[in-house]
């Protein structure tokens, strides 16, 4: 069976979250990034020499990397659960949140995890807040949703990026459809279901339940 390493705080969780959602069961096992250890005591680096999250290694011993990978991966085990259909236009639009999220978005904020003068955070926090806004008012807007009218990796990606605001002291309240949506994606079922999960450690994740649906949608 696929094995995904993750981090229950980091992006790789976006893995995790998506496949809980799709029904896609994987073995998961954590990684400590502080010292490059998995759970049971594997030399991290052994299995990603890039030494970050989410790895999801599979059958066949081929390691997929980087969330833009691993989340799309997850999603085409089950078409249309948690993306568009491949070749779709929606597929494309959900191809370039993903893209958006990680370049931008993610790899601004996650600039602030790290030590550095207080010039370099203050040019980092700038730069965040243009990002902020591009989400404010065009990717999220007033939308349930990042891409169509359900819950999808694109959702989970960014969910939880959005999660780390609130360690890193950045101020969701000039942006008040973001702040909506962060507590809306936060509520459904299906995502505390998988958080949930998350918390227990487990060593595979499991199937969504029969209302996923339900809990995923927004009327």
């Amino acid at each position: 069976m696929p094995k995904l390493y993750y981090t229950s705080t980091s992006c790789g969780a976006a893995s995790f979250i998506s496949a809980f959602a799709a029904g896609v069961k994987l073995d998961t096992e954590e990684v400590d990034l502080a010292t490059h250890k998995t759970a049971s005591g594997v030399d991290f680096y052994a299995i990603n020499p890039k030494g970050n999250v989410p790895a999801l290694v599979l059958d066949d011993g081929t390691m997929l990397n980087e969330n833009a990978a691993t989340l799309q991966w997850i999603a085409d085990r089950r078409p249309g659960s948690v993306a568009p259909v491949a070749g779709t236009v929606a597929r494309y639009e959900l191809i370039s949140a993903l893209s958006y999220i990680s370049s931008e978005f993610h790899g601004t904020i996650g600039g602030l995890f790290y030590p550095s003068s207080e010039k370099v955070h203050t040019n980092i926090r700038e730069k965040l807040a243009k990002k902020l806004e591009y989400i404010e008012n065009t990717l999220v807007g007033r939308k349930s949703f990042v891409v169509g009218n359900s819950f999808t990796v694109a959702d989970a990606y960014l969910y939880v990026c959005l999660t780390w605001t609130a360690y890193l002291k950045v101020d969701l309240t000039p942006y008040p459809n973001t702040k909506a949506y962060l507590e809306r994606i936060g509520n459904l079922e299906i995502v505390k279901a998988a958080l949930a999960r998350i918390a227990e450690k487990p060593s595979s994740t499991i199937g969504r339940p029969t209302n996923t649906e339900q809990c995923c949608v927004i009327a």
